[in-house]
């Protein structure tokens, strides 16, 4: 054990000292490095307050104590000295926030996330801190590339050679292209980096937001000086003269936290953090938008050789515990978004601001404020203590002299978490054990990720009038006879208009394409709980499209297809990654993609539902247009066909059925076959050679 704990702590200091090294590459001087020219100043949402974030260290120890099981600190996650020197080899000094980019990648990111990938790998740790799956680092959070369909997200599927998807290029000359846009207030899609929590049900979820600024455009004092207290931007720098250092540094830090916090507030992330490569401004937006919290750390002062967690507040360790802090928060509820819709907009652009000072301002440091490093009390279950651990637990509080603005530590019980949703453990938000309010009508606490959809023959007789289905989970919830769908479509509507709550009964699934995004709802009064497809007011004649091709597809709704329950323009928008969702069409719940099949499904068993399914699709007169293997899910080990935004639908049937041996490929030596000019029969053929290629 104790050599396992000498590795982790070895790795943890090796790598500060790698952040540590390149920072003397860092060029502050102005005179070496790139020039940004000026803007046009863009109308980006501000915190009406910005407020240090008192439990900061709270919240970080809160994670550490949740990471001491031993089989974490086993392995080693961190690259060798020799490749280390290799890398340092090939870097340049750093003049750009590109070149910032690549130096934190390498020296931080690529750290952070093999820490993480140890994480999700370790049982234990998976269950305590409530992480199923891994993170990425990426410069967008797009969840679903441009050209693709709804389903992309969930592993994109394509066969090399061989037929293509049939009728995709006839959709695409006869449905116009979608349009994605993302209307959130402010600039809310481009910050210089996202973490992306990638889960095991394929969801990608941006969890938190970073912004590079080189040290030659925010240097450390003017850190320092900027948030050595609290700023309201309307009151203290918006219209105001930057004379002197101190309310020039102020007035950077207001616009590079503005900057941030606008990116958050767009993409609905509660955490980020400002980077210069030498100094480190995490923030988190609480319950109340209006306000973003802030925490400033400079690790090569914060490291101190005396100090029993030292390795608790190097580069890699502050990132590591703040990105499982992120991953952990529950997702801002649409009450957040509703309020951050009235925050006002302030056109400001940072390299206007900093252009405006002059240098001798910048350099005129006599008036800046000290950096005191303050030591975190705590971290008692800590694998990375640097002392012995038999040694007691020192709870010696600190001292009102070293912390004149609130405490540093604040001490943080563990709550109880859900297994299976990531729960809110921002420094300032009520958590849920304490804010929560006694359940409305028709909810019995339990959270909407939680409950099970209902079952395709329950929502049929639904939407079309028949039976309850009894082997429904939310049988119980639904009583003995169906209400109508007029009446379903009209309860749904008034109360997705406002339950905008935390424990609302609808929530993005994050998994989105090229039209729109998924989200789970479900009524609370009678307990249907289903999926709604979400698209923006700009495509909306995708949605009204699919709908026509669900009608026709009426028939075989619940055994090949989603059941439809009709589309529905919101009174309230719904949110995610960015984008306001106006207009849902309700469908059953339609499985799991292919391929997390886990090889429980036959190979010609599936073979011959997809034939059966696209032969019926076919029959009613519908083109698919877009026949992947991305858009046939798995339900029960039965596959469903979804996404039809870009189908076609004709009024004539197919030409013929295509024989059996045609299906199968099956033909006599030296015999040809002749492309076939149906276009059912090219769909059909093109499927039947993708799914017959695909490994189960």
């Amino acid at each position: 054990m104790d050599e396992e704990l000498r590795k982790l702590r070895e790795q943890l200091k090796a790598a500060e000292n790698r952040v540590l090294e390149e920072q003397r590459r860092l060029l502050t001087d102005r005179s070496l490095t790139t020039q940004g020219d000026t803007t046009n100043p863009a109308g980006r949402v501000y915190p009406r307050r910005i407020a240090k974030w008192h439990d900061f260290a709270a919240r970080q120890e809160e994670i550490w104590n949740l990471l001491s099981d031993p089989s974490f600190t086993s392995h080693p996650r961190f690259p060798s000295r020799h490749q280390v020197d290799y890398v340092h080899s090939l870097m340049s000094p750093i003049s750009s926030e590109q070149g910032l980019r690549h130096f934190e990648r390498d020296t931080v990111e690529n750290a952070v996330q093999k820490l993480v990938d140890a994480v999700s790998e370790n049982a234990l740790l998976q269950k305590s801190l409530g992480l199923y799956g891994t993170v990425t680092f990426e410069s967008h959070t797009n969840l679903g590339p441009a050209e693709e369909t709804l389903s992309e997200p969930l592993g994109r599927m394509t066969v090399s050679g061989g037929l293509s998807s049939a009728g995709a290029t006839s959709a695409a000359a006869e449905v116009r292209k979608p349009r994605r846009t993302a209307k959130s207030k402010g600039k809310g899609n481009r910050a210089d980096q996202f973490c992306i929590y990638r889960t095991w049900d394929g969801a990608k979820i941006p969890t938190m937001a970073i912004e590079y600024k080189a040290p030659h455009k925010l240097s450390q004092d003017e850190v320092i000086t900027g948030l050595a207290s609290e700023i309201e931007p309307k009151r203290d720098v918006i219209g105001q003269d930057c004379e002197g250092f101190v309310l020039a540094s102020k007035a950077l830090a207001a616009a590079v936290v503005t900057q941030l916090f606008s990116y958050m507030i767009g993409k609905g992330i509660r955490y980020g953090y400002v980077c210069t490569g030498q100094t480190f401004i995490f923030l988190n937006i609480p319950d109340d938008p209006a306000t973003v919290l802030y925490h400033v750390c400079i690790p090569n002062l914060d490291v101190l050789d005396d100090d029993d967690n030292r390795l608790h507040r190097t580069a890699v360790a502050q990132v590591f515990a703040f990105v499982l802090q992120a991953i952990r928060t529950t997702p801002p509820p649409l009450s957040w978004h509703d309020a951050a819709a009235r925050l006002e907009t302030w056109a400001v652009e940072y390299e206007d601001v900093l252009a405006k000072i002059p240098a001798s301002v910048r350099k005129d440091k006599h008036r800046a404020s000290p950096y005191i490093p303050r030591r975190w009390q705590g971290f008692k279950r800590s694998p990375i203590r640097t002392r012995a651990f038999c040694r007691q637990f020192s709870a010696e509080p600190v001292s009102d002299k070293e912390d004149e603005d609130g405490s540093d530590f604040l001490p943080s019980p563990t709550p109880n978490r859900s297994s299976n949703r990531r729960n809110d453990a921002s420094g300032s938000g009520k958590r849920r054990e304490q804010g929560s309010r006694e359940p409305r009508p028709g909810k019995t606490g339990e959270i909407i990720q939680d409950r099970l959809y209902c079952t395709h023959q329950c929502l049929l007789g639904l939407a079309y009038g028949g039976q309850t289905d009894k082997n429904c989970p939310n049988a119980s919830s639904h009583g003995p006879y169906h209400i109508g769908p007029g009446a379903f479509l009209s309860l749904l509507r008034a109360q997705l208009s406002k339950d905008r709550g935390p424990d609302a009964d609808s929530a993005p699934l994050y998994l989105s394409g090229s039209v729109g995004s998924l989200f789970k709802v479900r009524l609370s009064s009678h307990g249907y709980t289903l999926v709604a497809k979400g698209v923006e007011t700009a495509n909306l004649t995708f949605l009204q499209h699919e709908k026509k091709a669900y009608d026709h597809l009426r028939p075989i709704q619940g055994e090949h297809v989603p059941v439809c329950l009709g589309l529905m323009s919101l009174d309230l928008p719904q949110y995610c990654d960015g984008g306001i969702y106006e207009h849902f069409l309700f469908l059953s719940w339609a499985g799991e993609p292919l391929s997390r099949s886990g090889g429980h499904i036959n190979q010609s068993v599936a073979v011959a539902s997809i034939s059966k399914a696209f032969t019926e699709i076919h029959r009613l007169g519908v083109l698919h247009g877009d026949a992947e293997a991305r858009n046939v899910l798995l339900c029960d080990q039965h596959p469903m066909v979804v996404d039809f935004e870009r189908a076609i639908i004709r009024d004539r049937a197919p030409l013929r059925a295509v024989s059996i041996n045609a299906k199968l490929g099956k033909r006599k030596r030296g015999a040809h076959l002749k492309k076939p000019k149906d276009e059912f029969t090219t769909e059909f053929l093109a499927v039947l050679q993708i799914f017959r290629t695909r490994i189960y």
